[in-house]
């Protein structure tokens, strides 16, 4: 899996903002979202800057400590490839 094969959509919540969520066959989640570079709520991550704010969720405990701020296309399709592994 790299990054090129995700699909964003609009965030349900978040104006201006993007969204997508790849659930693995071993239960495991990433969420990739990105906001807009002015206004309404800040993510870690920006729309047109190729930087995303990841969130990786264990199956049986929920989100992991905390999110991974900034990460790029090519850091993501790291993060999506050990998450498959896992």
């Amino acid at each position: 899996m790299n990054f090129s094969d995700l699909t964003f959509v609009d965030h349900p919540v978040i104006a201006g903002a993007t969204q997508t969520v790849q659930v693995f066959p071993n239960g495991w989640q990433v969420s990739i979202v990105a906001g807009p570079a002015r206004g309404g709520l800040r993510l870690a991550g920006t729309i047109g800057e190729d930087t995303f704010e990841v969130a990786v969720i264990n199956p049986r405990s929920g989100m992991l400590e905390d999110i991974l701020p900034w990460q790029t296309p090519v850091q993501i399709t790291t993060i999506l490839r050990l998450v498959k592994m896992l």
